[in-house]
């Protein structure tokens, strides 16, 4: 891949996740000021339940898909696969659901947690066939697919701003994400319909393809797994740890924040994409260049963002005193420390150890869930931000550390 190609796919892969998170990122401002504090910390708790299972659901799928698929034709099994494994979890997940309602329908949140669960699965599927698509080159398809969601969601986010309604609650918000999200999936497979005509289809399917599937994926999925556990599953815990109104400031705080995130995945995408190509010195001193621009667009949009702290504030309806301030430095701080992480995950995939980057994952996950229960009792908001920090920073070092250990040792012998 060109240096021109890599930059074309960039812009590509940041205007498609523009659009679908900047959108999303939009109706989260929109939540926040027409919902109480209370239902919005109840919405964003369910999400966080979505976002958990798109982790868990696709099975390490999404990375996979993007290094192992080199053209749409030859990689269709592959998946395939990917989309029955997803399904399978899901169908497992639902199945739990329901056995588990008599016993805990009275446990806060319960009761929406459904929602949660289906748009997981739903979003599942969008990441899987979108990865397919970008490890294939081909980063249009996401595009065209996600300028129909952004109009989509522009409607609800209007609907919401301009009509009080009755019918505005958190069931109809739910319904509608759901439904959107759903037809994204099937306009852009009735798009490329040829996807799902192939001769192995039936094969992807047998149980032994899916075992051959799960063992393929298997450090790329418990990555995954354990990411969500350290990302996610603190917002989990944080909704029975905190106060309700705490817990909403807490998510409002990373809405404004999230936006950055996802610069840092969309960049990383392409990274692998573009990385995955070469080899030797090249892959090399193509990855430390990459590192620098990554850091340097990481510093400006962070930079850019305290600059325009007051308006922020203002927009996401927090107070602002010392203790929402301090966060707020420290959720930037956060955010600066994926920028330069992102692509050593990346290039560990890369150079084939993605064991040992599901190691580094694992031991900060635990790291992360002894924080939560250490800080924020006695320290609240200010305690939860930091966990996220100190758990960032962690997995910075480690990621560091044995990247450059590693490639230290191989240049050596």
């Amino acid at each position: 891949m060109s240096t021109k190609s890599f930059f074309k796919n960039i812009m590509l892969n940041n205007t498609s996740q523009g659009l679908q998170f900047g959108s999303r990122w939009l109706f989260n401002i929109t939540l926040i000021n027409v919902l109480s504090i209370h239902d919005y910390a109840i919405f964003s708790f369910v999400y966080s339940a979505s976002n958990i299972l798109m982790a868990f659901m696709p099975f390490g799928s999404p990375i996979f898909l993007i290094n192992e698929t080199n053209s749409v034709e030859g990689n269709k099994k592959t998946f395939l696969g990917s989309f029955c494994i997803t399904s399978l979890i899901f169908i497992a997940t639902l199945s739990l659901y329901f056995i588990l309602s008599p016993f805990l329908e009275f446990v806060k949140g319960w009761n929406l947690l459904i929602y949660g669960i289906i748009l997981g699965y739903i979003l599942s599927l969008n990441l899987i066939l979108f990865s397919f698509y970008k490890g294939a080159g081909d980063f249009l398809k996401e595009l065209k697919a996600y300028v129909f969601f952004f109009l989509l969601l522009a409607l609800l986010i209007g609907f919401l701003f301009l009509l009080d309604s009755p019918l505005v609650n958190l069931h109809f918000i739910f319904l509608v994400l759901i439904a959107i999200n759903l037809f994204v999936f099937v306009l852009s497979i009735f798009l490329d319909r040829s996807i799902l005509k192939d001769n192995a289809a039936k094969q992807s399917f047998s149980m032994v393809n899916l075992k051959q599937g799960l063992s393929e994926r298997k450090y790329f999925g418990y990555q995954d797994m354990v990411t969500a556990l350290y990302t996610q599953s603190g917002m989990i815990l944080l909704f029975y740890l905190l106060d309700t109104e705490t817990y909403g400031y807490y998510r409002a705080l990373f809405v404004i924040i999230s936006p950055v995130y996802l610069i840092t995945v969309s960049m990383s995408q392409v990274v692998l994409t573009y990385l995955k190509k070469l080899s030797g010195e090249s892959l090399l001193k193509n990855f430390r260049k990459l590192q620098l621009y990554s850091f340097l667009v990481g510093f400006g949009i962070l930079l850019l963002l305290f600059f325009f702290k007051d308006f922020i504030f203002q927009l996401i309806k927090v107070p602002i005193n010392g203790i929402t301030f301090m966060a707020f430095v420290i959720v930037l701080a956060t955010a600066l420390t994926r920028f330069v992480f992102a692509n050593y995950e990346m290039l560990l995939i890369i150079l084939d150890k993605q064991k040992f980057r599901f190691y580094i994952v694992f031991i900060v996950a635990i790291i992360n869930i002894i924080l939560v229960f250490i800080l924020l009792p006695k320290y609240g908001l200010i305690g939860a931000v930091f966990t996220n920090f100190f758990t960032y920073f962690a997995l910075l070092v480690g990621l560091l550390y044995f990247t450059e250990k590693y490639l230290k040792l191989k240049g050596n012998s």
